[in-house]
Formats: C-alpha cells, sequence, structure tokens
C-alpha cells in the first residue's frame, strides 16, 4: 500500500509539471499573438487580454482579478518589484489547476518552476 501511494504521488506530480508546461505554451502563443494583433497592449493591459482570451466567454473581469492577485502574490515579496508575464501564467496555471477540483489542498510540485521553463524571465 505505501508503495501504491508513493507512486501515486509521483505520476500526480509529473502530470501537473505536464499540465504547466502545456499551458505555460499555450499562454505564451497567445501573448505573442496578442502582442500581433495589439501592438498598442504593454503591461497589465496586455497580460488582461492575454488571460481573456484564454478564458474564453468568461468576462474580462475575471482576466482583471487574475492580474491583480498574481500582482499581489509576487510583486511584494521578498523584494517588491514589477509585475511579469511569468507571474500572472504561475498565478493563471495554478488557478486553473486548483479550479479543475481533481487536487485536494495544493500541488506535489513547484508550479512556478515548470512556468519558468516556459516563458523567458524578462516577460
Amino acid at each position: 500500500m505505501r508503495w501504491l501511494s508513493r507512486n501515486i504521488g509521483v505520476l500526480a506530480a509529473h502530470s501537473e509539471r505536464r499540465y504547466a508546461r502545456e499551458a505555460s505554451e499555450q499562454l505564451l502563443n497567445l501573448y505573442r499573438r496578442e502582442q500581433r494583433e495589439h501592438p498598442e497592449l504593454k503591461g497589465r493591459a496586455l497580460y488582461e487580454a492575454v488571460i481573456a482570451r484564454r478564458l474564453g466567454p468568461e468576462p474580462a473581469i475575471r482576466a482583471a482579478e487574475i492580474v491583480r492577485r498574481a500582482e499581489e502574490s509576487f510583486t511584494d515579496w521578498p523584494v517588491e518589484r514589477q509585475l511579469r508575464f511569468r507571474d500572472v501564467v504561475h498565478y493563471q496555471i495554478f488557478d486553473e489547476y486548483m479550479r479543475l477540483g481533481e487536487v485536494g489542498v495544493g500541488t506535489r510540485t513547484n508550479i512556478g518552476d515548470a512556468v519558468a521553463r516556459v516563458i523567458p524571465e524578462e516577460l
């Protein structure tokens, strides 16, 4: 039984990393597409447009909420800094994954590490 429990954890972590990688790639593609179609958008407005596109028919207010929460989560600690697209992707993927309802109280892997492998630091 112990073996089964340990292997379920390994499979869950692999699934989380795969989900984070694929979602990061999709969001990066949406980012580039949004930049091409709306070159006037920068920073927060661009991030909201990308998230709104990802969310589909959900209202744009949900995209603004995601960006706001990412900003609250990542820009004050450990040092104050500007919000980056990578932060928004990290928050969005974690939020999506938790909403799937297939997980308990958290994740078994560091979603941020998976995001960082796809989303360049400067974004």
